[in-house]
């Protein structure tokens, strides 16, 4: 008898995509980001649900969709998922990260601008162009895609620094009842 992989539920056609998702890599550059209560639904979708669709890396294993589900699996002990690898060029995953991270998920604008640039920096400005366009966005007025350009409008911000994640949420929460326009920051 061989040894369950997963307790989750996999689609016979990603059997053979299971891999041990510990040896994937992130380029630490994801925009994307989940809260707490995000992370939580990832999770009960996955034990509800299944494996809906695969994690997407390239070649080398580096994430262009599916780094927060990994991330929610190793947080649960859960280190086998359905994997498929693409040959694509660093560019291409890029570009398909910010395709797939439009479809869902939030994103940190910061982060989304400086991928962006990477993206324009490596020969793409025109396709990340049509494909803003096709979800109704468009790149910045002064974008130029030197990394080194990043515009970020004036804004006058309050940093408070949290022991955790928990304390961060009842901080969340108590301001945004009392009417404060808030975002999560996790360095």
């Amino acid at each position: 008898m061989t040894e369950k992989k997963t307790i989750l539920c996999v689609p016979g056609a990603y059997v053979p995509l299971l891999e041990d998702i510990r040896l994937l890599k992130s380029d630490e550059q994801n925009p994307n980001r989940t809260t707490v209560k995000q992370r939580e639904q990832i999770w009960k979708s996955l034990q509800k649900y299944g494996w809906t669709y695969p994690i997407i890396c390239n070649r080398d294993g580096v994430f262009a969709d599916g780094e927060q589900r990994a991330d929610v699996l190793r947080e649960h002990g859960e280190f086998f998922a359905p994997v498929l690898r693409l040959a694509v060029s660093d560019v291409d995953r890029r570009i398909l990260r910010q395709i797939l991270n439009k479809l869902k998920g939030s994103h940190n604008k910061e982060l989304d601008a400086a991928e962006f640039k990477r993206i324009a920096e490596l020969g793409e400005k025109e396709d990340l162009k049509l494909l803003l366009a096709s979800v109704g966005e468009r790149l910045p007025d002064d974008f130029e895609g030197k990394r080194d350009s990043v515009t970020i409008p004036e804004t006058w911000e309050l940093i408070i620094e949290c022991k955790d994640e928990s304390e961060q949420q009842k901080f969340f929460e108590k301001l945004r009842v009392e009417g404060y326009r808030l975002r999560i920051l996790t360095l």
